[in-house]
């Protein structure tokens, strides 16, 4: 039974994977955002509207999220190198939709059931987050480079964490009745391992095809009646024009003395780039009788910190009311200008380095600010950095004359123009694939588009289609098709020759079908001839590989002592009875019955994530917009 609670803990993890994407994982290994709880005031990044799923709003970080989901789902699938970047833009973006419903579904739904939980229990989670303790608990810089590098608010980030755990909470609950029945993966592991003998006939039929004969003339009589097996592949001759990132980077015409300008504008920019570290002391204003004593409470400590009476970290430690930081010495973490309210960020503009500020009052809290920290950024020289300025400006022109070029040419295709004339407006040449069937169809310095596209019956002659690849684009005009048609006999007589032995041979296997359980039961003789066998194989169990998997799929299929007659991929045909089946016990079975489990689990798991996919889809209200992957 121990096994078995197990397998019920995997059934559970299997769920919560397929219902929530493993979120909980996310957020303590990608989403560690850094909190601090500044009293009432609101450290503000406003994310687009990308409307709402059932009620629930979706915004900039819920796209970002579901982009890492779908993104990490597929890397397990098809490997660390693998980029949404790699899929078609439809097919990305249809994939970040669904991953956006699913969660947002599942929200509404905990929301309903009233399982949304507190922002308290919320907080208390990251806080005990184990991959982010240090020495003496929690850790306020391991989060900061994240808090950098995505640019969210603490209270965005403690608003996850509370969807997170209560969706956790609402899958749990349903977890509980998708458990496995042990009585169904005993039935499951008994059926599976029962076996049965098979008596069975074989003809390779590729043996029996190479023993008949077939002359030219009857070769020639098969293909005029049946011509149809001889057609041709359908041809197609393209005209095309592609324009490439790379052919315009030849065009490109660095101007005099770009490369001193540039960096004078790289040097401007890095002296932009400055971050502050800050910690503060903050008295709550709703902790006092009235804001001109909470006021006075700031300037008692404010004096003594002026006449070096208290150093700040210890007053930080004594008075500061901000419970989150007030055990690091106050600490905020960094900014670059835009990440802490406006008056803080003013104020630093006069500090230096280890001085306070003077007392900055906002709407519920009073601070004491001090500047711990001044990052700098390493500034490179101007060799250092010339190749990479001049690659930059290349990038950008090519992009820029080829995006020019592109929208006089679509805007030609739109007046009627011909093909000949987009060239001559552009000078760039007119290329031709020449007729090619689907297999060998391809336009060169365009690889994006597939031969299934160039071939595809809304392709229409002397009409101009424009295709978009990663960094370049193509216009192509369809300007010959040739139908498939009867090939000559001179060209498919071996052909011809080898269906008529392929018919011959059918017509034997037909004919010996009637005789089939005769031979099986010992009536008659089997046939001399190569590629005729008939063998015995004892104790055969369904997931045999001793036996194609139709055959022994048919053959426990059907009752003991039935003949049974099935054709294999190959081509091979068996005619197969069974006799004396073995069922075994529950003791016989033992240890064996957890092989299976996995095995149930996995087919209870996608039943069972049908069930709700189809349950809480069901009156789902979608209206999702602006969605884009630029």
């Amino acid at each position: 039974m121990v096994a078995f609670k197990e397998d019920e803990e995997r059934m559970l993890e299997s769920l919560r994977n397929f219902l929530s994407g493993k979120r909980v994982i996310v957020i303590t290994a990608l989403l560690a955002i850094p909190f601090v709880f500044l009293g009432s005031q609101s450290f503000g990044t406003t994310f687009s509207s990308f409307g709402t799923v059932n009620g629930e709003p979706v915004s900039q970080m819920d796209f970002n999220l579901a982009t890492s989901q779908v993104s990490q789902r597929l890397q397990s699938i098809y490997g660390e190198e693998f980029s949404l970047d790699d899929l078609d833009e439809e097919v990305s973006l249809e994939l970040i939709k669904n991953e956006i419903i699913n969660q947002k579904t599942l929200l509404s739904q905990a929301r309903a059931l009233g399982l949304i939980v507190s922002e308290k229990a919320a907080k208390q989670e990251i806080i005990n987050i184990e991959s982010f303790q240090g020495e003496n608990g929690f850790d306020q810089t391991l989060f900061e480079s994240t808090i950098r590098a995505n640019g969210w608010t603490p209270e965005e980030y403690i608003e996850l964490v509370r969807e997170t755990i209560s969706i956790d909470t609402l899958v749990s609950a349903m977890g509980i009745n998708a458990f496995p029945i042990e009585s169904d993966v005993e039935a499951l592991a008994s059926m599976l391992e029962t076996s049965r003998d098979i008596d069975f006939i074989k003809i390779d039929k590729n043996i029996l095809v190479a023993q008949q004969d077939a002359s030219l003339e009857e070769g020639q009589a098969f293909y005029e009646n049946n011509p149809f097996l001889f057609l041709s592949k359908e041809q197609r001759d393209f005209s095309y024009i592609v324009l490439t990132e790379d052919a315009y980077k030849q065009q490109v015409q660095v101007p005099e003395n770009y490369i001193d300008e540039a960096y004078i504008d790289y040097l401007n920019d890095v002296e932009g780039q400055v971050q502050n570290r800050i910690s503060h002391l903050m008295i709550e204003k709703s902790n006092y009788e009235s804001p001109a004593k909470a006021y006075e409470t700031i300037n008692n400590i404010y004096k003594s910190l002026e006449s070096k009476e208290i150093l700040f970290e210890d007053a930080v430690s004594q008075s500061s009311e901000d419970l989150a930081s007030k055990d690091i010495g106050g600490d905020l973490g960094l900014s670059s200008g835009d990440a802490f309210p406006e008056e803080f960020e003013n104020a630093i503009l006069s500090m230096q380095l280890d001085s306070i500020s003077p007392i900055i009052e906002l709407e519920d809290s009073l601070h004491i600010l001090k500047l711990t920290e001044v990052i700098k950024p390493q500034i490179k020289t101007k060799t250092e950095m010339s190749e990479k300025l001049l690659s930059e400006l290349i990038d950008a022109e090519a992009l820029a004359l080829m995006q020019d070029d592109f929208l006089k040419l679509e805007s030609l295709v739109l007046e009627g123009v011909s093909l000949i004339a987009l060239a001559n407006a552009i000078d760039a040449p007119v290329q031709v694939t020449g007729l090619k069937d689907i297999e060998s169809i391809e336009l060169d310095g365009f690889a994006e588009i597939s031969s299934s596209e160039l071939f595809d019956a809304s392709i229409l002659p002397n009409k101009i289609e424009i295709f978009e690849g990663d960094e370049s684009y193509a216009f192509v005009m369809l300007t010959q098709a040739l139908q498939p048609s009867v090939r000559p006999f001179v060209d498919v007589a071996d052909l011809a020759i080898q269906e008529v032995r392929n018919e011959k041979a059918n017509l034997i296997m037909n004919d010996f079908a009637d005789d089939a359980e005769s031979i099986i039961n010992g009536e008659k003789a089997l046939p001399s001839q190569n590629g005729f066998t008939i063998e015995s194989f004892k104790g055969v169990k369904r997931f045999s590989s001793l036996l194609p998997p139709e055959i022994i799929n048919s053959t426990f299929e059907s009752s003991l002592g039935t003949l049974v007659s099935s054709e294999a991929f190959n081509g091979d045909r068996y005619w197969a009875k069974s006799s004396n089946e073995s069922i075994p016990t529950i003791d016989e079975l033992g240890e064996s019955i957890e092989q299976y489990q996995g095995f149930y689990n996995e087919s209870l798991s996608q039943q069972f994530s049908g069930f709700i996919d189809r349950a809480f889809k069901k009156g789902q209200k979608v209206r999702l917009e602006n969605i884009t992957t630029n």
